[in-house]
């Protein structure tokens, strides 16, 4: 605790933040990185307004996690597929944006719902506040989702399965798509790795598969994408942003690309 002067408590909040704060930062180099391949420490210092040596930290700790490669004077992605797949880089990158965007989502909800769940990491973020709305059916080819959901006996769970993809801890392939068209949901959540000219793209193409097939068989459609998914790049097209039935993001979305955004017709909930 604190003395009554509140000294330990603020020391406490005070490290709690620059913890934040440097996770955030390590989240912001990152996604700088998917954007330009590389980048100079110097560039990455005056862009986030540090020193050169707090970037070398940041750098050494992301290098530690193999996301990026350091060189003199510089970083570089290691491998941009394997890092956008990486599961514990995609658990962490902009949780608190999730937040509010999670809580939408689940309002959608309501008991004896036939729900559809893909194997994103910020759909998964869900996961906690389900049980409370049993009795629910729950379709997923996301092996975590079966694991977290299973002990909870209001919870009816079924899984598509398939060929198993290790760093996203899923199936994907054709088995999973047959299994998925000899089924009905009543919604579908679902992420996306980036939203681009409005369009939403995976960067994985048996991944682009499943979804757009999950997307067949449900009555409604809705994407989670926080507003770090608006950027350039991409890949593999996944859909139309108007073909979701909702979208949900965050307040920090760009005002000019919501507009535009909406003029195309997409539905769009600002959490």
């Amino acid at each position: 605790m604190s003395d009554n002067n509140g000294t330990l408590l603020f020391d406490t909040q005070t490290t709690s933040l620059k913890r934040r704060n440097l996770k955030s930062r390590q989240q912001r180099i990152l996604d700088l990185l998917f954007e330009h391949g590389s980048m100079s420490i110097e560039s990455l210092a005056d862009n986030f307004g540090v020193s050169r040596m707090t970037i070398h930290r940041d750098a050494h700790n992301l290098a530690d996690k193999g996301l990026i490669d350091k060189n003199h004077g510089g970083v570089s992605l290691k491998n941009r597929a394997r890092t956008e797949k990486n599961i514990a880089y995609r658990q962490h990158r902009a949780a608190d944006l999730k937040r509010e965007i999670i809580r939408e989502a689940v309002s959608m909800v309501k008991p004896g719902d036939v729900i559809m769940l893909d194997d994103s990491t910020t759909v998964a973020e869900m996961l906690p506040l389900l049980p409370s709305l049993a009795p629910l059916t729950i379709i997923t080819n996301a092996l975590g989702v079966m694991q977290a959901m299973a002990p909870f006996p209001g919870i009816k769970l079924i899984c598509l399965g398939g060929e198993y993809n290790g760093a996203r801890n899923a199936f994907f392939g054709l088995v999973c798509e047959q299994a998925t068209r000899a089924l009905r949901a009543n919604t579908f959540f679902v992420s996306t790795s980036i939203i681009a000219d409005g369009t939403a793209y995976q960067n994985d193409q048996d991944v682009v598969k499943v979804k757009r097939t999950m997307m067949d068989i449900a009555d409604r459609c809705v994407l989670l994408a926080d507003s770090t998914k608006f950027r350039a790049g991409g890949l593999h097209r996944l859909a139309q942003l108007q073909e979701f039935d909702a979208i949900l993001t965050d307040k920090q979305i760009d005002p000019e690309r919501l507009a535009e955004i909406r003029e195309l017709g997409a539905v769009v909930t600002v959490c």
